[in-house]
């Protein structure tokens, strides 16, 4: 292992700041040495400049940041610390790591000082300008120990920044709250997601959203904090140089310069549709517009350039993450393109959720009516946003070699209508083979990790690595069988009987005994025909009750009286379940009881963080701690905090929950029944 550091010692021998040593800065303050001076000139006669840390603007037009610094806070009171992220960096824990960490002090060097990048984005469809970093203060990168892997620290609720445009910079305790632990969570299910480090509560601070509420900031890290945005900003700028060193930029420092573009199949493999929309249920669903060719020509694409090996990546990215959001029954609540990262990450945090039941149309959004972003269409949004980034990218994209390479040295002076129908033809196949690359990704990804789920081994990872086209469309048959035949039919019946989604799973990883009882078979009833603990994975306790007492009415053709239909509907799915049962023993034999459970158990987590378990830890703290909130001396119960933090960064080991501490929430938060009630499938607003 590692000796730890202490977090001055890994920032003075360590620490870097790439992307403001390789991009443009607004030239307000365009270096580092003029920002310095203004900090330590402070006092001097120039408190117009150091404004200009603070100020909302429109920056200048190649900028991608502004620097800019933390606003000081009254007082700085630490909540929490993620030990396993200052595991991953060798850090130990003091005074001025919290101070760091929180804003409180600032650490700036001839090649380090803290800043704020911009990006426009199309928000809820429409497109926003101007947005960038308004209320995040980017500080420094440190390499993870893990992976050797630069990452991206940065402050959320720093305080106003030149994007904060008309917004105070803050951000609240309750939403500071649910990202640190949601992000944390995610990342420990093997969700792809940025992390969250330590949570700082503001007392004395406080911000205007639905009531006045208490401020907070939370300290974050990433490989990378770019998005989609970034690159939308320069297609509505017209600045292709600030796009090509954006492009460059990403290529050279995130990707390896490249690397990780290779070992990918032939591009030409994906003019195949391997998965047609009218074949699918799961809401992959790729809607084609005005960016996409009408069909796929003929001819190959012979070469790839680096621009269309990093379009190609970043769909693949992507189409990995929203796999694990589905599988998992995740909803992000927002999926603008400036809250897509090119990384394919879980970013910025808002009225996300996790599924308390399967309601593919459930948004947790309480601001998107038409819901836009609602569970069933985070595949086809995500997409959507993918092909407003191949516009960005466009002129990068559509030109041959030849013509690129004019393009980079600034020597292509015009475009005539040949060629410029040519680039369009190029792009416009670019962008339907990742279409086409994308749902396979996605939806052999879901079949993988929904296969682990249920405890059955597919056998998929050597063919989804593979760059053989056999074994490609090996995969994506077996994917789509695995889909129409086990998950697509399951989903319809939890969808139905309504029971805990993430609790189903464990139960069925758990069950050991038999699903069919042959001797108490009666020919008039299905409902005989099961273990009733079998059965108490499907309903819940009072379903089961109604169609205990109904069943042979219902079979017999007798009139029920069933106002609203329910009761029938839920009959009625007693011979799905006994069809998908048949179906699922043809994979998982009854007698491998065992290897079922072994293979689940590293895919079900025992415990994730619910909409109502996090409204419960911040009740505690906004409601039943009201006044010692704003005292910084004052001595906060945060018992419930930790103990939520324990059970999401463990979600596969009960042992690491401490039992010892808070024993009743355990019980509570892990309760694995199906319980009804108004708590579950809350909604959050934006506000945060």
């Amino acid at each position: 292992m590692r000796e730890k550091r202490t977090i001055i010692n890994a920032l003075k021998n360590s620490a870097a700041s790439h992307f403001i040593k390789k991009l443009t800065p607004d030239t307000s303050l365009s270096s580092i040495p003029e920002a310095i001076n203004v900090v330590q000139q402070h006092n001097a006669a120039d408190p117009v400049r150091l404004k200009l840390f603070h100020t909302p603007r429109m920056v200048s037009q190649g900028a991608h940041f502004a620097f800019c610094l933390p606003t000081k806070k009254p007082h700085y009171k630490p909540l929490l610390l993620s030990q396993n992220a200052l595991d991953e960096f060798g850090l130990v824990q003091d005074r001025d790591l919290e101070k760091i960490l929180s804003g409180e002090k600032i650490y700036y060097s001839d090649d380090i000082f803290p800043y704020s990048t911009v990006y426009s984005g199309f928000q809820f469809g429409s497109f926003a300008a101007q947005l960038g970093d308004g209320r995040v203060v980017n500080l420094f990168d440190l390499k993870d120990n893990c992976n050797g892997q630069w990452q991206t620290f940065q402050l959320k609720g720093a305080g106003m920044t030149p994007f904060s445009r008309f917004a105070d910079g803050k951000a609240v305790l309750r939403s500071s709250i649910r990202e640190f632990i949601m992000s944390e969570a995610l990342n420990s299910i093997g969700i792809p997601s940025t992390r969250a480090v330590q949570l700082t509560l503001l007392p004395g601070s406080k911000a205007q959203r639905r009531t006045q509420e208490p401020c907070a900031v939370v300290c974050r890290f990433a490989p990378s904090w770019i998005r989609l945005g970034n690159f939308n900003l320069f297609r509505w700028r017209h600045d292709l140089e600030g796009l090509i060193k954006l492009s460059d930029y990403c290529i050279e420092e995130l990707f390896d310069e490249g690397a990780q573009f290779e070992g990918k199949p032939d591009f030409n493999i994906f003019k195949r549709d391997f998965f047609p929309d009218n074949e699918t249920k799961i809401g992959e669903q790729v809607e084609r517009d005005e960016c996409d060719g009408s069909s796929m020509t003929e001819k190959d694409i012979t070469t790839l350039s680096k621009y269309d090996k990093f379009f190609r990546h970043v769909v693949s990215l992507n189409a990995n993450t929203v796999a694990h959001w589905q599988a998992y029954g995740f909803a992000n609540g927002v999926l603008n393109t400036d809250n897509t990262s090119i990384m394919g990450l879980t970013i910025d945090y808002g009225p996300f959720a996790f599924l308390d039941k399967f309601e593919p149309s459930f948004t947790p959004n309480h601001d998107d009516a038409a819901k836009r972003y609602s569970f069933a269409n985070q595949p086809s949004i995500i997409w959507w946003n993918l092909q407003q980034f191949a516009k960005d990218l466009a002129c990068l994209l559509g030109p041959k070699a030849r013509d690129l390479e004019l393009l980079l040295k600034g020597e292509l002076d015009s475009v005539d209508d040949a060629l410029e129908k040519t680039m369009i033809e190029r792009v416009q196949k670019l962008v339907e083979l990742s279409a086409n690359e994308y749902k396979y990704v996605f939806t052999t990804r879901y079949a993988q990790i929904m296969s682990k789920r249920l405890g059955v081994d597919l056998d998929l990872e050597t063919c989804m690595n593979s760059t053989s086209a056999e074994d490609i469309e090996h995969a994506a048959e077996k994917s789509k069988e695995f889909c129409a035949v086990i998950v697509e039919p399951l989903l319809d019946i939890l969808q139905a009987t309504k029971i805990d989604y993430n609790n189903f799973f464990i139960h069925l990883q758990n069950y050991t005994g038999p699903f069919f009882i042959k001797d108490k078979t009666d020919p008039g009833t299905l409902f005989g025909a099961f273990d009733e603990k079998y059965l108490k994975m499907f309903f819940n306790a009072e379903q089961l009750q109604q169609m205990a007492e109904n069943e042979k009415a219902f079979a017999a053709g007798e009139n029920v009286f069933d106002a609203n239909g329910e009761l029938r509907l839920l009959s009625e799915k007693l011979l799905e379940i006994r069809n998908w049962t048949q179906d699922y023993l043809t994979l998982v034999p009854p007698t491998e009881t065992t290897a079922r459970a072994s293979i689940a158990k590293k895919a079900n987590p025992l415990f994730v963080p619910r909409s109502w378990v996090l409204e419960e830890v911040v009740d505690d703290l906004m409601y039943n701690q009201r006044e010692r909130l704003q005292d910084p001396s004052s001595n906060l119960d945060t018992s419930a905090l930790k103990k939520l933090y324990l059970m999401s960064v463990n979600p596969y080991d009960r042992t690491k929950w401490d039992a010892t501490s808070r024993p009743e929430l355990e019980t509570k938060w892990a309760d694995l029944s199906h319980q009804e009630g108004t708590k579950f499938m809350k909604q959050a607003s934006c506000s945060s």
